[in-house]
């Protein structure tokens, strides 16, 4: 291993083959040689946690944070880890830690309720995950599978999701008669999306039609009909009115 990138290489090339043993050898020997490059450490926890030994990479993450404390992803490796460890002190404090340098929020928060849930704080774990759920505008499925979880111990209804939000939209949703459980079936269109769209087929836009188009200039067109039967009588009507007598003091104003 003659360079960081070739012992990166080689401990992939490892693990795509299933030899976590020398994937594991060579992160190792990496993280002794390379003290400085974190990420052979985060790889390591990763493969040691596939080979099994969990406390191992629970150190090896611990490490990890000691000399980069705002990393999240290596927060959230060690919670993880200690969860599985059924280490529930050592777990709420390290997604606590998660939640504070960054990591996801609702990841970090759903990590944080479980442990404190396993700890016997049951109201707290629901109250938690329940503020951030609203807070977090009703969009996230993880926060709320949680609550479904919880909620017939705590014996509390889940508030509702919106799938507006989440963008979620199938048969599986429970239906509540409300705007945010709206239920879509998305539309589905066949290779010929066009005339699918349009209610017609390619033969028929391209057939020859049966109904004959009059040319618009023709001589047979009906013409439209004006009627003049009105004229006469204004004429007549206006004939009429000079027949009217005009008193001869109209004009006087004494």
């Amino acid at each position: 291993m003659d360079s960081p990138e070739q012992a990166l290489r080689e401990a992939h090339a490892a693990e795509v083959e299933g030899d976590l043993n020398l994937a594991e050898s060579i992160l190792r020997s990496a993280c002794k040689r390379w003290r400085r490059e974190p990420e052979f450490k985060m790889r390591h926890g990763k493969v040691l946690r596939s080979l099994g030994n969990e406390r191992k990479a629970l150190k090896v993450y611990r490490t990890v944070l000691k000399a980069h404390p705002h990393r999240a992803d290596a927060a959230i490796a060690a919670a993880e880890t200690a969860t599985s460890l059924n280490k529930s002190r050592l777990a709420e404090s390290l997604w606590g830690r998660a939640l504070s340098v960054g990591a996801p929020t609702d990841v970090a928060t759903v990590g944080l309720c479980r442990a404190i849930w396993i700890r016997g704080r049951k109201e707290e774990a629901w109250e938690r995950a329940r503020s951030a759920f609203v807070h977090g505008g009703n969009s996230s499925r993880l926060l709320y599978d949680f609550m479904s979880e919880c909620s017939p111990i705590i014996g509390t209804n889940v508030p509702e999701l919106d799938l507006l939000e989440t963008g979620e939209f199938n048969d599986e949703s429970p239906s509540i008669d409300s705007r945010r459980e709206l239920t879509l079936s998305p539309a589905t269109f066949s290779t010929d999306s066009l005339e699918s769209m349009a209610g017609i087929t390619a033969a028929e836009l391209v057939a020859p039609s049966n109904e004959e188009i009059p040319p618009l200039l023709a001589d047979e067109l009906e013409q439209p009909q004006v009627d003049m039967s009105e004229i006469g009588q204004l004429q007549i009507s206006k004939e009429t009115r000079t027949d009217v007598e005009i008193p001869d003091d109209l004009l006087d104003f004494d």
